[in-house]
């Protein structure tokens, strides 16, 4: 294998997810929410269980700092309610229907995002992408399995 190819390869790659992500937190931004604000308004959407703030730093893989200071900016802004736990040990999350209904516009706003990533792709073009990223995370995934069995 081309070793100048594979790096061109391998920094396109990062250079266009970090250029995919400039690209939403700008379209978010328009909505008045900081990424990581959006990311667990999306979460607590997408979730009917109630999570605690240590589950949720766990599962968006963020410090419990960043989601205590999230949470109490989106519960200040209508778009959660937090309440005491049965256990009176933590808080339980819930969104509201204000947060509810930013998931919606965001969610619009992705559609459009990755519907113009993917402009003047045909299908086939589409799929022979998909089969890229699939052997890519296959070959991931052993590298992943190979560290753990060692």
């Amino acid at each position: 294998m081309n070793e100048s190819k594979l790096c061109e390869a391998i920094n396109m790659m990062i250079k266009t997810d970090h250029m995919h992500r400039a690209l939403i937190d700008c379209r978010v931004s328009t909505l008045g929410v900081h990424r990581t604000h959006h990311r667990i308004l999306m979460h607590l959407a997408k979730h009917d269980k109630v999570f605690s703030q240590k589950e949720l730093a766990e599962h968006l893989d963020i410090t419990p700092a960043a989601v205590t200071g999230a949470l109490k900016k989106i519960e200040k802004d209508g778009y959660i309610e937090r309440t005491l736990g049965q256990d009176n040990r933590f808080n339980e999350l819930r969104i509201t229907e204000k947060g509810r209904e930013l998931v919606k516009r965001s969610y619009k706003l992705f559609c459009e995002v990755d519907s113009s990533m993917f402009d003047g792709f045909t299908d086939a073009e589409l799929e022979t992408y998909i089969s890229c990223l699939e052997k890519l995370q296959g070959n991931i995934r052993k590298q992943c399995e190979r560290k753990e069995n060692r």
